[in-house]
């Protein structure tokens, strides 16, 4: 069987950090934040293993199909993975509307740039995780040259200053930043266990989109320093604004923020279909269909401007994050230990 490459990967490891996630371990180590992040990125790449094993251990099989051989625990943990993809599904949404009232159509009425975006993101997600992986497949190249872009067009703004001395914050908040780090990039991957076991650079791609944000978050600290790293809101596109490509072409942050529209399209799309995938299927269309128009009037008439909602999303992302990535992976590990053990025996009773 080709193996598929798992390039969709790459964009649910970076959806959560655009809008809170650098401004939440910022918050916590200042100029620091980037030797959290690249130890962040280890403790991340454990968890990404563990997800790697588990999906290795599908044998192909689709994740809710293994689900329903177990009645309890496969509820509990298909109830658990149904709301995590509908809280990534509100975060990126949310990110995508706040980002593009505030920054680019400041005075478009929000459902006039939203209705367009859902209806792509159901038309993609409907058709399933196949058509989705083809669009991060084309979408990756471009992506990953804003990106790299966007970092080596900020060298030339840097103050080495802004990094020294090193390490004067607590441990607490060290430990902190490790911890969030690693659950705000491996939380959306939880999305990647639909996946099938023939994925292949799974491990790798974590790795590179990791260090991608690493190189982002040195951009800002090298950029603002202490003193403006947390007094800008949205420090990841905050930062494009001081570029001038060839010293006469400005304006660029526009073009070069589209790598973290590519995120939200994405991840959204896959949560999604993952809920579309774990319903049941007589009418997951349809249900479907009604959680997100749900989720979008929210977004468009509770979230919109609600700073207290805003702020306990802020707060609370690592938390909930590590929470139900535990409890996923405990459950999911309890299943295929169970499924090794039913398979061993079958095979016995043949023999």
């Amino acid at each position: 069987m080709k193996k598929e490459n798992a390039i969709s990967l790459y964009f649910l490891t970076r959806s959560l950090f655009f809008g809170l996630g650098i401004s939440l371990l910022s918050k916590y180590t200042n100029k620091d934040t980037y030797i959290g992040a690249i130890i962040g990125t280890l403790l991340g790449f454990g968890i990404i293993l563990i997800y790697r094993y588990i999906i290795l251990n599908k044998n192909n099989e689709s994740l809710n199909s293994l689900l329903k051989k177990y009645k309890l625990l496969g509820f509990i943990a298909k109830l658990l993975i149904i709301i995590s993809s509908m809280f990534i599904l509100i975060y990126t949404l949310l990110t995508y509307k706040t980002f593009v009232s505030n920054f680019l159509l400041i005075t478009t009425p929000i459902y006039i740039f939203l209705i367009p975006w859902i209806i792509l993101l159901l038309y993609c997600a409907l058709n399933g995780f196949n058509l989705i992986n083809k669009v991060a497949v084309s979408l990756f190249p471009l992506s990953l040259i804003l990106s790299i872009l966007s970092f080596f067009s900020t060298i030339g703004s840097f103050d080495t200053y802004n990094f020294l001395p090193v390490l004067t914050i607590p441990m607490n908040n060290l430990i902190l930043t490790i911890i969030s780090f690693a659950g705000i990039s491996t939380f959306p991957c939880i999305l990647s266990l639909h996946f099938n076991s023939n994925m292949k650079n799974y491990a790798k791609i974590y790795l590179l989109a990791s260090t991608i944000i690493v190189l982002i978050i040195i951009s800002i600290n090298g950029v603002f320093g202490e003193v403006l790293l947390n007094v800008f809101r949205y420090p990841e596109y905050i930062i494009l604004k001081q570029i001038k490509l060839l010293d006469f072409i400005e304006k660029v942050e526009n073009i070069l923020s589209i790598a973290w529209a590519f995120d939200l399209f994405i991840t959204s799309a896959f949560s999604i279909c993952s809920i579309k995938t774990l319903i049941n299927k007589k009418y997951n269309n349809f249900i479907t269909i009604g959680i997100v128009l749900i989720i979008m009037v929210l977004i468009a008439q509770v979230f919109d401007n609600n700073y207290p909602i805003e702020l306990l999303i802020y707060n609370y992302l690592p938390l909930i994050s590590l929470i139900f990535s535990i409890s996923i992976i405990i459950l999911l590990l309890i299943i295929i230990k169970k499924e090794k053990i039913n398979n061993h025996q079958l095979c016995n009773k043949h023999l």
